[in-house]
């Protein structure tokens, strides 16, 4: 049997191959584009950006004064209206019948696709699917489901970031305390850097807390320095999503539990991704 640092690498190496075919897709889809209007230098400079791009050149940072951002935080902001969020990163009214927990790395590009809505495209070049926002305008604002956000270290464990796992987490814990954890994880999604370079830094998810309207910055910011309670529960989390997984940790896993039956989805990949969203509905559906 590998072993969890084997299998660690193994789920790295299956999502970086994932960001290279995106990044082919691209590069044959530009030439293409080019190739009529025969404009040489400027394919010579989109492929330079590009290769630079995908080996670690300057790292995404958050403005909340941009474009992008406020676009970004304007999303969030209209996905999220209305709906009661309470500590503990919960989304939705407490006496929903049916629980869906979402076991997420905040730099994980498939988590990205799952949450991200379709047609929006991350920083990093990952496109939405467009399921969890639709999972939370069907059931999440009509009352049928709370959902809950959890810990789980995948893509995270990548020498470019490894050292901010519990930092980068318990920034959106320290935001759930504030009843905002949800317009935490949805901004880093819609802002994500590529999962191999080095763009988590404490300016970054400072630059995220920045944007959540009515959101204690100050507060958050002493919170997440501070609390040792929100980093235990980055462990607690992400022992509990391990063990779900069987120690093969797999992110996002969605747990739906619900008074007549739970049910468990792991390791959803951009093959399976089309029909993820009917099954899981009709999952919710037979839990309520």
């Amino acid at each position: 049997m590998a072993s969890r640092r084997e299998m660690k690498e193994q789920a790295r190496a299956q999502r970086l191959e994932l960001e290279r075919a995106r990044t082919a897709a691209a590069q044959r889809r530009q030439r293409l584009i080019f190739l009529g209007g025969a404009i040489v230098v400027a394919v010579v400079v989109l492929v330079v950006a590009i290769v630079v791009s995908t080996s670690g050149g300057k790292a995404p940072s958050t403005n909340p004064n941009s474009p992008a951002d406020k676009a970004a935080a304007k999303r969030v902001q209209s996905l999220l209206a209305g709906i009661p969020q309470s500590t503990g990163n919960v989304l939705g009214k407490a006496s929903a019948p049916v629980t869906v927990t979402e076991f997420g790395d905040l730099e994980c590009s498939v988590c990205d696709e799952f949450d991200l809505p379709a047609g929006v495209t991350s920083p990093a070049g990952v496109p939405g699917t467009g399921i969890l926002p639709t999972i939370i305008q069907q059931d999440v604002a009509t009352g049928k489901v709370k959902l809950v956000y959890k810990s789980l270290e995948t893509a995270s464990a990548d020498p470019a970031n490894a050292k901010m796992w519990t930092t980068q987490q318990a920034a959106a814990n320290a935001a759930g305390l504030q009843g905002k954890g949800w317009n935490y994880v949805e901004l880093f999604y819609n802002e994500q850097g590529a999962e191999d370079t080095p763009y988590v830094t404490m300016s970054y998810l400072e630059g995220l807390a920045k944007q959540i309207p009515g959101l204690n910055y100050s507060k958050w910011l002493h919170d997440l320095n501070s609390d040792q309670a929100i980093r235990n529960q980055v462990a607690s989390d992400n022992t509990e999503g391990a063990q779900l997984d069987l120690g093969k940790a797999s992110t996002p896993t969605i747990w739906i539990q619900g008074p007549k039956n739970d049910a468990q989805f792991a390791g959803i990949t951009e093959k399976t991704v089309a029909s993820e969203l009917s099954v899981i509905q009709k999952a919710i559906n037979s839990a309520a």
